[in-house]
């Protein structure tokens, strides 16, 4: 998720630290350098010499840091400002962002990951504790996408750190607040459980909002039944909240539907890529490296839609869906080509040619 300093808002009103800005969109000015305060840093052993000293190095101007226009503290970029400094430069180059001073670390942290000289894991794990501390309704995804952790580790670092306040709701990356209980994590999982059953053609959106579970839930419970797991992971509390509910009856055991096999259409490969009219031509040698893309297992199929992030499964979707729609559209013509060309051979010597296409 990328926005605007202070876009994102809880569903209660309350200012959320926000991912990554789009520093794109925000105003760039030379800066005097000695006007600038040192950043609230997430790096736990301070700033690289030698780093600096490779800065010093460069001829060019250095890239832009990130600073917080109200108080003039640095964000992102404190190597480059050392650099600058050692070089004489008078002035430096930043884009300002303007947000709560509250959200200034996180928002360093997010800036630290993937760009310039990346935060060790021994950094990020310091900062989710910082960030759990002061923002404790914060869901473990949401901690987790802005210090490029795992959930589960910063689950752990929620449950290892005895001064982060437990609370029984947490904040989503789509700023909405759910309940974090056992028995809701459990039950949410369940009915999403339910809606993918009924509705197997349903979305990870439209299963996310019927069953009142994150996006990032949804996909967790699809990738499970996908790999006939169960849905509601154990060890977490969850599936022992549910094992204790009554049961009337044993619940029947969902799984998605796969794939028809692929035995025949393997066979009719086979056989396709041994005729010479393909194999030695250029159009039929691209025809069969195209169907090779689709000659996979229906288990692989199943594990690879199973590693598809949350935020790319709409895109990916439909344009699975669009592929499956220009080959059908291929075979229809394919088949009209072959109509034409049998009523072409069938008609009789002296019969009327066929005009041209």
């Amino acid at each position: 998720m990328r926005g605007n300093a202070g876009d994102l808002m809880s569903d209660d009103g309350g200012s959320m630290p926000f991912l990554t800005p789009v520093l794109s969109a925000t105003t760039r000015a030379d800066v005097p350098v000695d006007s600038l305060l040192s950043a609230d840093s997430p790096r736990t052993n301070g700033l690289d010499r030698a780093y600096i000293d490779t800065l010093v190095a460069l001829e060019d101007e250095l890239p832009p840091i990130v600073v917080h226009r109200p108080t003039g503290r640095v964000i992102d970029g404190m190597h480059r400002l050392a650099a600058a400094r050692v070089r004489g430069d008078r002035t430096i180059s930043a884009y300002l962002l303007d947000m709560p001073e509250r959200n200034v670390f996180a928002t360093a942290v997010s800036l630290n990951i993937t760009h310039g000289k990346p935060l060790s894991h021994d950094d990020r794990l310091a900062a989710a504790a910082r960030i759990l501390r002061e923002s404790p309704a914060l869901s473990d995804r949401y901690v987790a996408s802005v210090t490029a952790l795992s959930p589960r580790t910063v689950s752990r670092v929620r449950r290892s750190s005895v001064d982060v306040a437990h609370l029984n709701t947490r904040i989503g990356l789509d700023g909405k607040r759910r309940r974090a209980d056992v028995a809701s994590v459990a039950s949410g999982r369940l009915r999403a459980v339910e809606v993918i059953r009924q509705r197997p053609e349903a979305s990870l959106r439209e299963i996310a909002r019927l069953a009142g579970i994150s996006l990032g839930t949804a996909h967790d419970v699809k990738k499970r039944l996908l790999l006939g797991m169960d849905p509601v992971p154990q060890g977490s509390g969850a599936a022992a909240e549910r094992a204790r509910e009554p049961r009337s009856e044993p619940r029947p055991e969902t799984r998605i539907a796969e794939a028809p096999s692929l035995r025949d259409a393997r066979e009719r490969l086979d056989r396709l890529r041994k005729d010479p009219a393909l194999r030695l031509s250029q159009s039929g040698r691209f025809l069969l490296r195209g169907f090779a893309v689709h000659d996979l297992d229906a288990t692989v199929w199943a594990k690879l839609a199973a590693t598809i992030p949350p935020h790319c499964a709409d895109g990916i979707t439909q344009l699975a869906r669009e592929c499956a729609d220009v080959w059908t559209r291929f075979a229809e013509q394919v088949e009209r080509e072959a109509q034409a060309g049998e009523a072409g051979q069938a008609e009789p010597a002296g019969g009327r040619s066929r005009p041209g296409v």
